[in-house]
């Protein structure tokens, strides 16, 4: 008889443990996919930055970009 009510006490206790694991499982992967979603949208971001900056480099001139013409002769170093 005690046997049966340790292993009934044992069993509740096990059960319950193991629905604390699961809930804490569900927890952690909820975590997980909410880190995946994210590095997504900043992969979708990077690449759209990227397509934007290769698509508006052709139209870009010099003045824009405020790059000197180095005349013949002179030297790519700085005035002092």
């Amino acid at each position: 008889m005690s046997q049966s009510i340790f292993k009934m006490r044992n069993s509740r206790a096990t059960a319950q443990q193991l629905a604390k694991m699961r809930e804490e499982l569900a927890i952690i992967g909820e975590k997980e996919r909410v880190l995946r979603e994210r590095s997504a949208t900043r992969e979708v971001y990077r690449y759209l930055l990227d397509a934007h900056r290769v698509a508006a480099w052709p139209t870009a001139d010099e003045d824009v970009l405020n790059i000197p013409q180095i005349g013949k002769g002179e030297s790519n170093q700085l005035a002092v």
